[in-house]
């Protein structure tokens, strides 16, 4: 702002283009730092709700692999049992036959 003395002793003040220029920039820096500031904050917040997420996610892939590993553990324990039984239900029906 360029002030003027006037000759009645009344200092007027102008508003120059010089003075609006630099007004407007440093009001497009704060804008601009206060959009920054609110987009990092919502980011912080997604990012947190993301992450929970994933979290929750992993904890039960790790629980249907644990599941998975045990039932492919009593699949294969019910086989062999089942194959025994196959064996001695032959062995009993031969010598049922050989009596």
């Amino acid at each position: 702002m360029k002030k003027i003395a006037s000759s009645s002793k009344k200092t007027v003040n102008y508003v120059t283009e010089d003075y609006l220029d630099r007004k407007l920039f440093t009001f497009k820096q704060e804008l601009k730092e206060e959009i920054v500031n609110e987009i990092d904050g919502k980011n912080e917040k997604y990012k947190d709700e993301v992450m929970t997420k994933l979290d929750d996610i992993s904890g039960q892939l790790e629980d249907l692999q644990q599941d998975k590993t045990l039932s492919i553990h009593q699949t294969t324990q019910l086989q062999e049992q089942v194959d025994d039984h196959d064996k001695r239900i032959k062995n009993l029906e031969k010598a049922q036959q050989t009596a």
